[in-house]
């Protein structure tokens, strides 16, 4: 009979750290937080479904993980069809209220895909009354919808889904129509200003956003989201008096970040299957 001797170090393949996984009912419990001294003659090495190194006692059958050797677990441990979130994008209204000039409001769509992929589609109305700073001009643009399409990939996907890290990309599109108004040319000579218009013309845009934000549990299925976004132009329309110095769901020209805050209401799918884990992944 092997007799196995619980110590405080051993040194097998350079000092690696092995837990029994496996053992006959004969022998008795071991600690697996404890080490292990064993012959390293009668050592044989194999890998399990994950990948990982196992130890095997050529004599007593007993196998050990290699825990110096452990590969993390990638699995998707929740359903595929794990949670549609619809939520409403209020950055625009509060801006508003605190006096912007311009933007809108937008409502969005998202399907988990196993808790970590997560197309999305986004609907929304945008214009703008603005006159600049120190500006001869006023620009406006009537009420207009825009639309995106992207997909969020979530970092923590194996974690709770009460909190998550998030980055994405979208294609936004929207095709609108503009006007400029009060347009005032100095006359340094006459000093007698002149004042006219250009008409309302029509012109389309596509942008590219790129996206990271977080989504934080607040009650229930309710919850809060805040995103921060980097945006180009990718494509747009040629207009007979220039572009457009506002662009719906794009925001102003020239301003390459922007930020979103939702207001989100989550509906679970696979229900019962997605507590089951979502318990689990908690309580890791």
């Amino acid at each position: 009979m092997v007799i196995l001797v619980i110590v405080g170090s051993i040194n097998i393949d350079a000092q690696r750290r092995i837990t029994p996984i496996k053992q006959h009912r004969t022998e008795k419990k071991i600690d697996p937080n404890k080490k292990i001294e064993l012959d390293k003659s009668r050592l044989a090495e194999r890998l399990d479904a994950q990948g990982n190194i196992v130890l095997v006692d050529t004599v007593t059958g007993l196998e050990y993980v290699d825990s110096t050797a452990l590969k993390p677990d990638t699995r998707n441990i929740y359903p595929l069809f794990h949670a549609v979130t619809i939520g409403v994008n209020v950055w625009d209204p509060a801006m508003r209220l605190l006096g912007q000039k311009y933007g809108g409001i937008d409502f969005w769509g998202e399907l988990s895909l196993h808790n970590r992929f997560k197309p999305i589609f986004v609907f929304g109305m945008g214009s703008c009354d603005y006159s600049p700073d120190a500006s001869n001009f006023t620009f406006k643009s009537k009420m207009a919808p825009y639309f995106k399409l992207g997909m969020n990939y979530n970092v923590f996907y194996n974690s709770s889904p009460d909190y998550q890290l998030c980055v994405g990309l979208r294609y936004g599109f929207s095709s609108f129509s503009y006007e400029v108004t009060d347009i005032t040319i100095p006359d340094e000579y006459w000093k007698d200003p002149a004042h006219f218009d250009i008409p309302s013309q029509s012109t389309t845009a596509g942008y590219i956003e790129i996206t990271a934000g977080i989504k934080v549990k607040i009650i229930r299925n309710i919850s809060l989201g805040w995103t921060l976004k980097y945006h180009s132009i990718a494509n747009e329309g040629s207009p007979t008096y220039g572009k457009p110095m506002y662009i719906p769901g794009f925001g102003k020209r020239g301003n390459a970040l922007s930020g979103e805050f939702s207001i989100m209401y989550t509906l679970p799918l696979n229900k019962k299957v997605a507590e089951t884990v979502d318990t689990e992944a908690k309580s890791n």
